[in-house]
């Protein structure tokens, strides 16, 4: 027996399928880019930046990590022939009611994730520069999208 929401994906699924047109689509992305961005529900990296599918490998994560994304990050670069490379944090986290300082304490404490938003993505774009598997012709840079307005800046070149 399904779940109310189950059906809601089933019955929006069957309209997405009714007009799909990507059959045949292959796997590389057309744009040689890779995202890694944050899970957060909030955020749209399709609708924010412009592309559609196809066009960049997207990796979701708690925290846009590129230290959990590293090896998907190698796949994409050595397998799929990815050249670029865009990190994009965010600010106002997403686990909204959870006092910020328990967020920060608890993220720096079990997952090492610095407080600053823009020295973690500085510390995980040079992770993955730095990466032994890292091909030197990739670049990689860091980003922030602000939640409440949506525009992004890059903090690292």
């Amino acid at each position: 027996m399904s779940t109310p929401f189950e059906s809601e994906i089933l019955a929006a699924n069957a309209k997405y399928a009714s007009t799909y047109t990507h059959s045949g689509l292959e796997c590389p992305p057309k744009k040689r880019a890779v995202l890694i961005t944050c899970m957060d529900c909030r955020l749209d990296p399709k609708s924010a930046l412009g592309f559609e599918l196809g066009e960049v490998t997207t990796i979701r994560n708690a925290g846009a990590s590129g230290l959990d994304a590293a090896r998907s990050v190698l796949l994409t670069t050595h397998v799929l022939g990815a050249q670029e490379i865009l990190l994009i944090k965010h600010t106002r986290c997403g686990l909204l009611g959870v006092p910020e300082e328990a967020v920060r304490g608890m993220m720096k404490k079990n997952l090492g994730v610095e407080e600053s938003k823009e020295a973690s993505t500085r510390e995980e774009v040079e992770h993955l520069r730095k990466h032994p598997l890292w091909l030197s012709k990739i670049k990689v840079t860091g980003w922030i999208q602000d939640t409440d307005t949506g525009v992004l800046k890059k903090i690292v070149e």
